[in-house]
Formats: structure tokens, C-alpha cells, sequence
């Protein structure tokens, strides 16, 4: 039996259904037995992802050592317990990448390890105001807080895209406002920071007891919440902020410079 501390092995899972979100997002359910004491209650929390290294086309659940899996994280769009289902979504042809290029070329049956669940990133869901910024690698957990947040609660979401179709990702709410720029191709990094910050400096009743979600881009992430700190007045500990992914850097490196440099 496994102590409270004791991390469960890497559950071996495979792919039972695919379903193509937009040109840039492809949903993968992933279905098995190890699936069965997998808890129902991770909707925007993250599982590791453990992906066969280069040359091998076998599934790797070795999580440390020198013949490792390439690990990366995915958020859980939504678990089925009754019929054992978890769907990831992958981000594909945008850049490449051990996961990206796996995750377009997988089928079903194919087989995949998965670690987890980790924590969710935000975990205060009491509050009375909420803003909620993400782009399409962090979809899922911004609908994750949705889901948890209490029927009376204010707020606002902010949101890149890649495709119209992928604003059907995010749970309706009744009150909290959502606006969405679907990042052309041609859209830099700095292009969409700036419309980020425009459409911030606009927002009414942003207090210093607003708690906030960032999942972005790691420079992304640095800007908005450096405004939301020294313009805005919010508190430092009312923001969970996370770098999804770095313009230029693989996740490998990425990983390393946040444990240096947190966001």
C-alpha cells in the first residue's frame, strides 16, 4: 500500500477515441484499467505525460533514470470515472516537439504512460472577484476554476486563441465577462501582450482582493502580472501565475530556468 507521501508508478493507458478541437488542438481520451482508482475531482489539475524517447516507438514508464520517458505536462480536460475516460488536450501544428509531434501522429490504441495528477494551480474558489487570463495551452484550467467558482461570483476572463472553435472549450458562467483574440499567424508574442495589457487597463472593479489566474507565455506572464501588481494594485498573493511554455526554449530548458527564476 502506498503512504500518503509515497507517489503512485505511472499508469499505463491507451488511446480510445481522438477528436480534432480546431486545426490546432487535438482532443486524445485515453481509456484503461489502471484508469480505476484514478480521482474524479482533477478537472484543471495536470497529469505528466511520459513519451517513448527518440528512435523508440515503445511506450516508456520509467519516470527517473537514465532511459526515462520525456515527460510532459497536460491539462485534464475532464475524467470519466464510470467508463474510465481522461482527455488531454494537445496543442499541434504550431511548433514541434516530442509531445506536439506524438500527440499529431498518434492513433487510436496506441499506448501511453501518464504520473499524476498534480495539483491544480489555483486553489482559492470562495472569492467574490475573479480575473482569468490563458491562451490555448492553458484552456482547460482556466475552465477547471470555472467550474468550481460559486454561481454569484464577478469577474473576467481574458483569452488567446488559435481557432474560433476552441472559445466552445470554456463552461458558460453568468457572470463573468469573457473576451477572446484568436492569434492570427503573423501575431507576435508582443503583439499579444499588448492587446492583453489594453484590454486590462479597461476592466472596472479589479480589486486588491481580485484573485488572479495567469497562463501564459513566460514573458506573457512576467508583463501582466508586473501591471497587476505596480498599476492595478493587486496583491501579490491573490495571483497564480504560470509560464505554459517559453517563445524559443524547449520544455526541458524551460522547466529548469522557472526552478532558477520563478515566474
Amino acid at each position: 500500500m502506498n503512504s500518503p507521501k509515497e507517489k503512485k508508478p505511472p499508469r499505463l493507458t491507451y488511446i480510445s477515441d481522438i477528436i480534432e478541437i480546431s486545426p490546432y488542438l487535438r482532443r486524445l481520451v485515453l481509456s484503461g484499467e489502471q484508469l480505476s482508482d484514478f480521482p474524479a475531482d482533477k478537472q484543471g489539475a495536470h497529469v505528466k505525460v511520459l513519451l517513448p524517447r527518440p528512435g523508440s516507438s515503445a511506450e516508456n514508464m520509467t519516470f527517473n533514470g537514465p532511459n526515462a520517458a520525456i515527460k510532459r505536462s497536460y491539462t485534464i480536460r475532464e475524467f470519466d470515472p464510470i467508463h474510465k475516460q481522461l482527455s488531454l488536450d494537445f496543442v499541434i501544428n504550431k511548433h514541434h516537439g516530442p509531445a506536439t509531434d506524438w500527440a499529431k501522429s498518434a492513433n487510436i490504441g496506441d499506448l501511453l504512460a501518464i504520473a499524476g495528477p498534480g495539483l491544480l494551480k489555483m486553489n482559492k474558489f470562495d472569492a467574490n472577484n475573479y480575473l482569468l487570463l490563458g491562451d490555448s495551452t492553458s484552456i482547460n484550467a482556466v475552465n477547471g476554476i470555472i467550474n468550481r467558482l460559486s454561481l454569484t461570483t464577478t469577474g473576467y476572463i481574458i483569452m488567446l486563441v488559435n481557432s474560433e472553435r476552441e472559445k466552445q472549450l470554456l463552461a458558460p458562467h453568468p457572470l463573468i465577462q469573457i473576451q477572446w483574440l484568436v492569434v492570427k499567424t503573423n501575431t507576435t508574442a508582443e503583439q499579444q501582450a499588448a492587446w492583453l495589457l489594453d484590454r486590462i487597463k479597461h476592466l472596472e472593479d479589479l480589486t486588491a482582493q481580485t484573485q488572479v489566474f495567469i497562463g501564459l507565455e513566460a514573458s506573457q506572464v512576467r508583463l501582466v502580472k508586473q501591471h497587476l501588481i505596480e498599476q492595478q494594485s493587486l496583491a501579490l498573493s491573490a495571483i497564480s501565475a504560470t509560464g505554459y511554455w517559453k517563445l524559443g526554449t524547449d520544455a526541458d530548458t524551460f522547466g529548469q530556468q522557472k526552478q532558477i527564476n520563478p515566474l
